[in-house]
């Protein structure tokens, strides 16, 4: 056996060291040249990343733009537009509270990966306080809707019981009352303190349905309604706790309006009372009702008064003839107005003693109707109000004022004329207060934050 010489053996060593040491200066090339590809792709993605989060941004403060210049929340929902080398879609825009929540979008396509580079935000909008409130039948969720002074939304109230409501008065921004149908058993009062509202425990009172809710002050208010049983139903708010208000002398039957001038100086009215009116007084200590033969044997929907010897009472139609009556400060007289159709009145409001407004059904169009000081005059109808009953006014001051009626009816007064709203509902609405003015502060973004995916 031939062996080789230790010179020999040292060569191929030589050899094999010199072809692993080219090996791994191969290896450590590639590998190199694989972690600087790497870097790079890294480095594009995170680029496209910060680009598309900076489009997503756009797209928030685009729906920012648009909700400060008068488009509802929920309609801001669904908008996109193409920014550089990606684009921006808005997914979602929704109240929560008094806060509109929108979910963007951005994106960037990218030739690195194999799809585009996405970023979701979402953001929080303040449109300010409302300044008014509009209630009406539930439909899956209780229907309130708040006034900005631009535009009315749909706002969200879990609290609220899922049930008609039929009444609400705002003394402020931050402090309103909406009442209606019962919550099974219990009375159906809730409370808007400035930023939610809340469904307020009423043990002592009735849970029937409750027609009309009325504030002198935020520690004296009234809320009437179905009759409870046999008895009237008059409730008190003295600023911690409603209470049922025992009124022997008032009929047993249902009051659909009350309104106060002063602590000791209500009206409510209702339902009649057999053969007879059903108006009923407040003097501070107990209720009385008020014999008033010239206004007709009808049901009285509405009661409002300018001063202690200033009131008016509308309600269902008598006969061929409006029911509109009026009290001097010693008794009612039935006004006699041609110029009003004859269809039921629903309700009146007034801001001076020659200035009120009624609405009701409709006759034609929808009905709308003036007292200047000396004569009821029709106002309309106007081609921008559906042909629908109105159901409730309220009035701010000469130059603004709005109502709201059937399948999600609202129209505003400017001074000169009435001109329908968009309205974010196509429910009934039964009642409407406003303060008046836009609501403070203007668009906000609260806060924002991303969505991880």
């Amino acid at each position: 056996m031939k062996v080789a010489s230790k010179k020999h053996q040292h060569g191929a060593v030589t050899l094999v060291g010199a072809l692993f040491l080219i090996m791994a200066i191969t290896i450590l090339l590639g590998a190199v040249q694989r972690m600087a590809a790497t870097d790079i792709t890294d480095t594009a993605l995170h680029n496209d990343a910060v680009e598309a989060l900076f489009i997503a941004e756009s797209g928030l403060e685009r729906a920012g733009w648009r909700y400060a210049t008068g488009s509802s929340c929920a309609a801001l929902a669904g908008e996109t537009d193409n920014i550089g080398r990606g684009s921006f879609q808005i997914n979602s825009a929704a109240l929560v509270g008094t806060l509109c929540l929108v979910q963007v979008t951005g994106n960037v396509v990218t030739t690195i990966a194999a799809n585009a580079v996405n970023r979701t935000i979402e953001g929080y909008y303040s449109r300010g306080s409302f300044t008014g409130w509009a209630v009406g039948d539930a439909s899956g969720t209780a229907i309130l809707l708040g006034w900005d002074g631009s535009s009315w939304s749909s706002v969200s109230a879990p609290a609220v019981p899922v049930e008609n409501l039929q009444s609400v008065y705002c003394i402020t921004a931050d402090y309103c009352w909406a009442v209606g149908a019962p919550n099974g058993t219990s009375a159906n009062i809730n409370h808007w303190d400035g930023s939610t509202w809340s469904n307020v425990s009423t043990p002592a009172v009735p849970g029937v349905t409750l027609y009309s809710v009325h504030c002198v002050t935020t520690d004296d208010c009234w809320a009437v309604g179905q009759k409870n049983g046999n008895a009237e139903n008059l409730n008190h708010w003295n600023g911690s706790s409603w209470s049922n208000v025992s009124a022997p002398a008032v009929p047993g039957v249902t009051l659909y309006s009350v309104h106060c001038v002063a602590t000791d100086d209500c009206w409510a009215v209702g339902q009649k009372n057999g053969n007879k009116e059903n108006l009923n007084h407040w003097n501070g200590s107990s209720w009385s009702n008020i014999t008033a033969s010239p206004v007709p044997n009808k049901d009285l929907h509405s009661v409002y008064c300018v001063a202690g010897n200033d009131c008016w009472a509308v309600g269902q139609k008598n006969g061929n003839a409006e029911n509109l009556n009026h009290w001097n400060g010693s008794s009612w007289s039935n006004i006699t107005a041609p110029a009003v159709p004859n269809k039921d009145l629903n309700s009146i409001v007034c801001i001076a003693s020659n200035d009120c407004s009624t609405v009701g059904a409709m006759s034609s169009g929808e009905n709308i109707d003036h007292w200047n000081g000396s004569a009821w005059s029709r106002a309309g109808p106007y081609a921008s109000i559906s042909n629908s009953n109105l159901n409730g006014a309220a009035m701010v001051n000469a130059t603004e004022g709005y109502t709201v009626g059937d399948s999600g009816t609202i129209a505003a007064w400017d001074g000169s004329n009435w001109a329908g709203q968009t309205s974010p509902v196509s429910s009934n609405l039964n009642s409407v207060s406003v303060i008046g003015g836009a609501g403070g502060g203007g668009v906000a973004l609260v806060q924002w934050t991303e969505v991880i995916q």
